[in-house]
């Protein structure tokens, strides 16, 4: 008598394995038979590479870097020649500056922008003729080490009638020295009064 098939159990053909392909069953278990190779299930996308934009992208960072460290450099340098054009643009328009020339009176004391100048100098004619000032002597009372250089001026309203351009060595702060007056104007027969400012 023949066998009669279980009827709890497929009967033999191809079904889907638990993989999805359709593999042989032979009533009890699976073989190695497969049919019509379906594809494998998918796995994770493969990764892509990104060393290639990696690297770009920190090429790009250190060029905006160093453009904004340039940025940044050329914006402090240009406040520092700003506010050193301030400073000497203040300067120059002091009393006694450049572009201010301060009205002096013969043997009294002034001060040019922290220069002191003492009293007791005097103007005077010198053995050529020439107009030129004796005497004049300056503390530096500034916050470092400099030099006096001034012109002194012999006014006769709007009209310069006779300079004498007056110098020192550095003078170290807190120190005292008498300027060095020159001229090649003649001492003038009248003035209505003398200024004096730095040269630059």
């Amino acid at each position: 008598m023949a066998d009669t098939p279980d009827p709890g159990k497929p009967q033999p053909g191809f079904y889907p394995d638990p993989s999805g392909v359709m593999r042989w069953w032979d009533g009890n278990s699976w073989t190695e038979h497969v049919q019509g190779g379906a594809p494998p299930p998918p796995g994770p996308p493969a990764r892509k590479s990104h060393a290639v934009r990696n690297i770009l992208l920190a090429i790009l960072a250190v060029f905006i870097l160093a453009v904004g460290g340039c940025f940044a450099f050329l914006s402090i340098t240009a406040n520092e020649v700003n506010e050193a054009i301030e400073s000497v643009e203040a300067d120059d328009a002091a009393p006694g500056g450049a572009d201010n020339p301060l009205t002096i009176v013969e043997g009294q004391p002034f001060e040019v922008s922290g220069f002191q100048y003492a009293a007791g100098w005097t103007v005077t004619e010198d053995p050529f003729g020439d107009a030129t000032v004796e005497g004049l002597k300056v503390t530096n009372a500034r916050e470092s080490n400099d030099a006096a250089l001034v012109e002194i001026k012999f006014m006769q309203g709007n009209e310069v009638v006779a300079l004498v351009n007056c110098t020192t060595e550095q003078i170290p702060v807190g120190q005292t020295t008498t300027l060095n007056c020159v001229s090649v104007d003649d001492f003038p027969a009248n003035y209505d009064r003398i200024t004096i400012n730095d040269t630059f």
